[in-house]
């Protein structure tokens, strides 16, 4: 038993497919969990509480096994600013996002990081896009404006700001996409620290840095009565935040360290699918034709993204990691 258990530790190809399931199936919990009327802000302080226990475990693991690494202040900073990127901007985003548009349509601008990545290693790294890329990356946003286009008329129930002069679709579409690229940003320079600090202390790091920024905006409301919610409340929020966050997001940086980062975002590209088919069973949300091309032209072109032939200093690494997210 123990034997086969540290195989599937070691196996990254399936580390990586698991996270991609888990981190998918995020968004059909939080859905539920807005059927209760809990608003963004708290769901995400509750997700967050439940999740920094098992996390705090893990540094406390470490230590005492002597396995954690000296961390400097600069790779301190870093893995903070990284962790609250991704697991409080994106996931904020994408929670508000969430409250306009379907599931699917969630994950699959979610799963447009890659694109993103490749953009900010042009602007910031000095990386060249080739024209191949520029093709699959022009090919997954067509895929991703069919969808918009099929989904206009999807109503979640919930307006707009009135300040905002765009129909909510729209809005929950920008809102996600932001989300996006808050992830992208995450994974464009997370992929030396997690070599640096380890899968699980860098993690770990990142996920204590959030989860304290989280509580600081929560604090800052100060509405604490908002923390009473129903019971499905918060088994939805301890399904997010130990199913959908802490295993996925302990086996995808495990998976990125074991396979790489390209072939890590490969394999997590199965995501949208596993999203697609469970929204359209457990919450009902649109399922045609157009949804599956758009689909498939949006996975096509990030596996070809992942494909396209480049020298390894002019690509910028494409890896996934939790949104959660998002």
């Amino acid at each position: 038993m123990s034997t086969l258990f540290h195989r599937f530790l070691d196996n990254g190809y399936l580390l990586a497919l698991i996270a991609a399931a888990l981190f998918s199936i995020k968004a059909i919990f939080i859905k539920l969990a807005y059927q209760y009327q809990v608003d963004v802000d708290t769901f995400i302080l509750l997700r967050m509480l439940m999740a920094l226990p098992f996390y705090l475990l893990i540094v406390a693991q470490l230590k005492r096994g002597y396995e954690w690494r000296p961390v400097s202040t600069r790779n301190g900073l870093l893995a903070a600013t990284l962790g609250i990127c991704a697991y409080y901007v994106a996931s904020f985003l994408d929670l508000q996002g969430l409250r306009y548009i379907s599931a699917n349509f969630e994950r699959l601008i979610i799963y447009l990081y890659p694109t993103l990545v490749l953009c900010l290693g042009w602007v910031f790294l000095g990386r060249r896009i080739s024209l191949r890329q520029l093709i699959c990356i022009l090919c997954a946003y067509a895929g991703i404006l069919l969808i918009f286009w099929q989904d206009q008329h999807f109503d979640t129930g919930v307006a707009a700001p009135d300040w905002i002069a765009l129909r909510p679709a729209s809005w929950g579409a920008l809102l996600t996409f932001g989300s996006a690229l808050a992830f992208s940003i995450y994974v464009a320079f997370s992929e030396n620290l997690i070599k640096a600090l380890g899968s699980r202390q860098f993690t770990a790091l990142a996920m204590i840095a959030a989860s304290a920024a989280i509580c600081l905006h929560f604090l800052l409301k100060g509405d604490w009565e908002r923390l009473l919610q129903p019971w499905p409340v918060y088994g939805y929020a301890l399904t997010v935040a130990f199913v959908c966050t802490v295993i996925p997001s302990l086996m995808m940086s495990a998976a990125i360290q074991s396979v790489g980062a390209a072939t890590t975002g490969a394999i997590g590209t199965t995501g949208p699918i596993v999203t697609l088919l469970t929204a359209a069973w457990v919450l009902g949300e649109p399922f045609g034709i157009m949804h599956l091309v758009g689909m498939g032209i949006i996975i096509g072109s990030l596996l070809l993204l992942k494909k396209a032939p480049a020298k390894q200093s002019d690509s910028a690494p494409v890896s996934p990691a939790p949104p959660a997210k998002t």
